[in-house]
């Protein structure tokens, strides 16, 4: 595809499933708060994914601002809401430069944080970076929310996916991002994210080559929800991806008024509820999972984002 068509995707946004329409490229801004200028609030050698992404030297992690989810509980609401002023404005070839030189400090992979939104312009910043020497994976770390033709688009060009499969209520994911098509969608995008990779591979270090992890991030009250997310990955993947089970969900302080938490986020996760999730990842014969064993929850793994 030539640049042009790339920056062509922006003129009337289709790019996630929301399908807002509006031109990115005069200005305007859709539900992910972000104009056609691919904004980058951070990147830096990042020792807080999976062990197959993080390994010894770290993820080459480059981290975009704004969302086409904002889910009610993110942590990096700074940042997922919208541009905060301190992100810097990267063309693709100014991208490509940045995946080469966090290669070149002994990064295992570029691993590419909410970058859902920025699609078109990544996809060019790929091609360009592999035909100037990119020899690393690439890692699309997303929401799940995402739209099959976009997708499309990075095929041939992103190694890894590492999705979030957040909800499948959608009661629930209509209250915590405004999306009642979350699961539906979600199930479409990891289907064709695993048609583009296929199965795990690992390298003779245990650093991942190519494939997909799926996260999931445990909400308090929500058992129930994760058990029937857990059904639907082990039936229709198995242990061909990673799954990685979170319980890291930290309660916090709103720095909006406007932002108001429903009653159940305003607690820990129960007691208990994490290993029975665990447990039920072994009674549907999941092998390939990754699994905390200690309360994960806090903030201390969180990047020191510019805000």
């Amino acid at each position: 595809m030539r640049a042009e068509n790339f920056i062509s995707k922006y003129e009337k946004c289709l790019i996630c499933p929301r399908k807002c329409g509006v031109n990115r490229l005069t200005g305007k801004t859709g539900f992910c708060g972000m104009r056609a200028l691919a904004t980058v609030n951070l990147s830096m050698l990042h020792q807080g994914e999976e062990p197959p992404i993080s390994g010894t030297k770290g993820s080459g992690a480059v981290f975009f601002e704004g969302c086409s989810l904002k889910c009610v509980f993110c942590q990096n609401f700074d940042v997922s809401r919208g541009p905060t002023g301190c992100g810097k404005i990267y063309n693709a070839q100014e991208l490509s430069e940045l995946y080469l030189d966090l290669q070149s400090q002994g990064a295992h992979n570029i691993n590419l944080v909410t970058g859902s939104h920025f699609i078109p312009t990544i996809a060019e910043s790929i091609m360009i970076a592999r035909d100037s020497g990119l020899k690393i994976p690439v890692v699309f770390n997303c929401g799940g929310y995402e739209s099959v033709d976009s997708l499309k688009m990075l095929e041939g060009l992103v190694d890894i996916y590492m999705p979030d499969m957040k909800f499948f209520s959608s009661s629930l994911s209509s209250k915590l991002c405004s999306a009642p098509d979350y699961f539906e969608v979600c199930c479409k995008a990891l289907e064709e994210m695993y048609r583009q990779t296929g199965p795990v591979e690992l390298n003779e270090e245990g650093i991942m080559k190519r494939g997909m992890i799926v996260r999931h991030l445990m909400l308090p009250g929500q058992l129930f929800d994760t058990k029937k997310v857990l059904d639907y990955l082990c039936k229709t993947f198995g242990n061909n991806i990673y799954i990685s089970l979170m319980n890291q969900y930290t309660p916090f302080e709103y720095k909006y008024e406007s932002m108001k938490l429903p009653d159940f986020l305003t607690r820990k996760l129960p007691q208990g509820h994490y290993q029975a999730a665990a447990d039920y990842l072994l009674i549907n014969d999941q092998t390939n999972a990754f699994i905390q064993e200690d309360d994960a929850s806090g903030d201390e793994m969180l990047p020191d984002f510019k805000s």
